[in-house]
């Protein structure tokens, strides 16, 4: 665990999608400058299940920008205008970047993942190989998070019981004006090679004798 610092965490550095992703200490939401602090005015921290219901505080020293409508104060008697969105262009060009790769076009793949990368002024990614689909897996991670992706990437890619079996996430705690890492979830997280594959549910198993379960599952 790092040791507690006085340096604020140098996000002006960071890619213009944490920004527009994230609410964190010292940004503008609202037109209020967020702290997310211990006693914040403006966001503030709360321990780990310290109540069962967050009730506007943060565990983690964040919270969600992405997607919410910093236009709309009235949560409960307004509608949002946003239709649904089931799937945007990004992930389109994600999805055929990838197809791609596996067909060994390298090329193509890396112009289809630099298209999204240039809607945010970043820098084309010239990656060959392991080392390319290393920054895809990232560009994934950063463009579509909070959509509902990466946990299903994760089990495609085969790598979930390798990145997410026995690891704990952290969040930012900030305590007159120390920042300070913090565990967020209180015991490591599991993630066993079976449940790449779901088990067939009793009901089923019961209403049809002919069913049988997967043999990591009996």
């Amino acid at each position: 665990m790092k040791q507690p610092t006085n340096q604020k965490p140098p996000y002006d550095q960071l890619e213009p999608r944490f920004a527009a992703t994230i609410i964190y200490a010292g940004c503008e939401w609202k037109g209020r400058k967020m702290d997310c602090s211990v006693g914040g005015k403006n966001g503030e921290f709360m321990a780990y299940r310290e109540q069962a219901y967050s009730f506007g505080k943060t565990t983690t020293g964040y919270f969600l920008r992405k997607l919410l409508d910093e236009k709309l104060t009235d949560i409960k008697g307004q509608h949002s205008s946003q239709p649904w969105v089931e799937i945007r262009f990004a992930e389109v060009l994600l999805n055929k970047a990838e197809a791609a790769f596996r067909l060994g076009k390298t090329s193509e793949a890396q112009t289809l993942m630099n298209r999204v990368r240039a809607r945010v002024g970043l820098p084309a990614k010239t990656s060959t190989g392991d080392a390319w689909f290393k920054d895809y897996r990232n560009e994934r991670k950063v463009e579509l998070a909070y959509e509902g992706h990466l946990f299903w990437d994760m089990r495609r890619w085969k790598l979930a019981h390798i990145e997410y079996n026995n690891y704990r996430c952290h969040g930012m705690k900030i305590t007159n004006g120390t920042y300070g890492y913090v565990d967020c979830d209180g015991q490591d997280r599991k993630f066993s090679s079976k449940l790449y594959r779901l088990p067939v549910p009793t009901s089923e198993l019961k209403n049809n004798k002919l069913a049988k379960q997967f043999d990591e599952w009996k």
